[in-house]
């Protein structure tokens, strides 16, 4: 990919995402061991990831100012769905903040951060996606359009769900009202999950292989099928803190959870199979959707670990730790490609890239 391509293209918030992700990971990993220090090193990473965000925000709100132009890329079959990557980073930031929060600022202000930015990505999600469904109706773009990353949109449903579980526990007089409106979004990421899986599965089993350029995007279904159970383990845990009648906890979070790491750890299996034919063929060519295969390995992550908790099973516990340095490893390949992929070829260029970011 050229740079100038690079630099336009819509994937670049996944690094929020998968960056954030990993925040929540090494938290969850902490909270598991008694490991304080691996608190620390996940406060870190936060500020990373929201210091991303706060870099790459400027170039996406630039968008705005060519409707046409957007509405293109909105409804271009590949790039449309990548552009949920902000409300979902937005969203990813917004739980990071509600669970990592407290151990970098007070607890008030890292749950007015959480809302702000919860709100932030609603108001973005909501007519994005819209506008993205009405589009892929409109253009019709058959079979042979679909690919992984039209299941970014009903991951930002799921991240709705998740963002508000620290409002939920922290306002039991709200509770009530904010629990319908989070198992309310974790339906329509259910749902919308499991349409257009069905139309991935299709398109692989009916079409030509997906282009190398596309293969991150294969991994985009461990990430709903890591965070269904996840959401609802967690929902059920704040509306317990919060005192809300009838919500005590169970093990249907548990076992929603588990079929879904279970079907997610066989999609990683067909999809790393996939991967090793393309990268045979033809190599998997840089670009800044390779952070497509952090997040979901994120969602995996956090899921496993819930289990490994609920469940008090040493094994599992120690599935999560593997796969938090698993999910550790990718995300510092995907870094270091991503940088090089950046790196000027020389110092002529820099004034250049400079002015593009």
């Amino acid at each position: 990919m050229t740079s100038a391509g690079a630099y336009r293209h819509p994937a670049w918030f996944g690094a929020v995402m998968g960056t954030g992700a990993l925040a929540l990971a090494l938290a969850s990993q902490a909270a598991t061991w008694g490991w304080a220090w691996l608190t620390s090193v996940a406060a870190v990473v936060l500020l990373v990831a929201t210091g991303l965000a706060a870099v790459l925000a400027p170039r996406y709100a630039r968008r705005l100012g060519d409707r046409a132009a957007l509405g293109r890329e909105i409804a271009h079959p590949a790039h449309g769905a990548m552009l949920a990557t902000v409300p979902a980073g937005l969203l990813v930031l917004a739980v990071a903040w509600g669970r990592i929060g407290p151990t970098v600022l007070p607890v008030s202000t890292s749950l007015w951060i959480n809302g702000v930015l919860l709100v932030m990505g609603v108001v973005v999600a909501l007519p994005l996606g819209l506008a993205w469904s009405a589009s892929m109706l409109r253009s019709a773009p058959g079979l042979e359009g679909v690919n992984g990353g039209w299941l970014i949109p009903p991951v930002m449903n799921l991240l709705v769900a998740l963002a508000l579980t620290p409002l939920i526990a922290a306002n039991p007089a709200s509770a009530p009202l904010l629990l319908v409106v989070a198992f309310g979004f974790l339906g329509i990421g259910v749902i919308l999950f499991l349409a257009i899986l069905t139309l991935v599965i299709a398109r692989l089993a009916l079409r030509d292989p997906l282009p190398a350029a596309m293969a991150p995007t294969m991994w985009i279904p461990l990430a709903p099928a890591g965070m269904i159970g996840l959401a609802f383990m967690r929902l059920t845990e704040s509306a317990e803190k919060a005192g809300v009648d009838g919500f005590t906890p169970s093990a249907t979070g548990t076992v929603v959870a588990a079929m879904g790491i279970g079907f997610g750890l066989w999609w990683a299996s067909f999809a790393m199979v996939e991967l090793q034919r393309i990268h045979r063929t033809s190599g998997v060519p840089v670009h800044p959707g390779w952070w497509g295969f952090v997040f979901p390995i994120a969602a995996m992550t956090l899921s496993i670990t819930a289990v490994g908790v609920a469940t008090d099973s040493a094994v599992v516990q120690w599935a999560g730790a593997l796969a938090t340095a698993l999910l550790t490893v990718v995300w510092l390949l995907v870094a270091a490609r991503t940088l090089r992929m950046l790196l000027p070829a020389d110092a002529s260029s820099v004034t250049e890239m400079a002015g593009r970011l």
